[in-house]
């Protein structure tokens, strides 16, 4: 839930005397509108600078889908990138869910004309041969996020590979990335812990495009209010398979301790950046190792058959 002040509750801004539009309980401050769009857009700026995001990068590939996320990422990068001179491509991925990607995809289309900026649309069902609506479909199958997961980075890889980029930024925030964070410490997955950074990857391979992530240290919350100060979007609706998904419920509770304790979020980012540096050293030596090639799609694989092609094959058997 997005809320912002109103006249009737009237609270100043802290750098200012002008009306604030929210308060940043973790920052202990009220923000007008001037401030906050400084203040989020100067912390992007940080981020990208801080991680070396954008060094030696001349074709960056942005990950659209018309959410909230994707819009703010990709308007901030036109501005930061066009002063470096980057080139920017943004690449929509259509899942096929009904009556959802739709209406995002026009956002993105609007978004992207005013931006100048060109948009690639790849599709589930033709880049990897089914929607997820048809998967749906099937009965006894696994849950919704472990194919749209699997299949979305698959597609996403491929694409930035076959448009030359350098680089590909991906909208996940602050939430996100900590949300992530618990997931897999549940499930004990160290390697996608080592991995899963604001720069994306363990192996150094040409046919991996590397991953960035500019809002790594914003929370969802700021990103939705900023993207409705400029009018990407004043409606926000989660993917209808959300549901099934583990991840909604870790959101929960990281959502209740936020409200109980402001900043749980940045201590758990924190954290997190903390274990990642021990996990990334223990995977270090995969960095030099070559890549296999899946022996049906001959994309990039840890094994001989890449989880994309697993997950088709075992579609087939339901």
């Amino acid at each position: 839930m997005i809320s912002m002040h109103t006249d009737k509750d009237f609270v100043s801004c802290s750098k200012c005397r002008s009306r604030a539009i929210i308060h940043l309980p973790y920052a202990g401050q009220s923000l007008c509108k001037k401030h906050f769009l400084h203040y989020l857009e100067k912390r992007v700026k940080r981020t990208i600078g801080e991680y070396g995001m954008l060094d030696g990068v001349k074709h960056l590939g942005v990950a659209v889908s018309g959410g909230k996320d994707s819009l703010t990422m990709l308007y901030l990068l036109k501005q930061i990138a066009g002063l470096m001179r980057i080139r920017l491509t943004a690449i929509l991925i259509d899942e096929g869910i009904k009556g959802y990607r739709e209406k995002t995809v026009v956002d993105a289309k609007k978004l992207c004309k005013n931006l100048k900026v060109p948009l690639k649309i790849y599709s589930f069902k033709k880049g990897v041969g089914t929607s997820m609506d048809e998967v749906m479909e099937r009965k006894n199958r696994e849950v919704s996020c472990t194919y749209c997961g699997v299949f979305r980075r698959w597609l996403l890889n491929k694409a930035a590979r076959e448009l030359k980029c350098d680089r590909l930024a991906v909208g996940h925030n602050l939430d996100d990335v900590v949300q992530s964070f618990l997931m897999n410490l549940f499930r004990n997955d160290s390697f996608t812990l080592a991995r899963f950074g604001p720069v994306g990857g363990l192996v150094d391979d040409e046919d991996f495009v590397v991953r960035i992530r500019p809002l790594y240290k914003i929370p969802e919350r700021e990103i939705a209010t900023y993207a409705i100060l400029h009018g990407f979007r004043d409606d926000f609706f989660p993917c209808p398979y959300y549901e099934e998904a583990f991840r909604h419920r870790i959101r929960d509770f990281i959502n209740d301790q936020e409200a109980r304790y402001p900043g749980t979020k940045f201590k758990l980012l924190n954290s997190y950046n903390q274990v990642r540096k021990s996990f990334t050293e223990k995977f270090e030596h995969k960095r030099k190792e070559k890549i296999a090639k899946c022996s049906k799609c001959k994309e990039p694989s840890s094994g001989t058959v890449c989880k994309r092609c697993l997950l088709l094959e075992g579609l087939k058997s339901l």
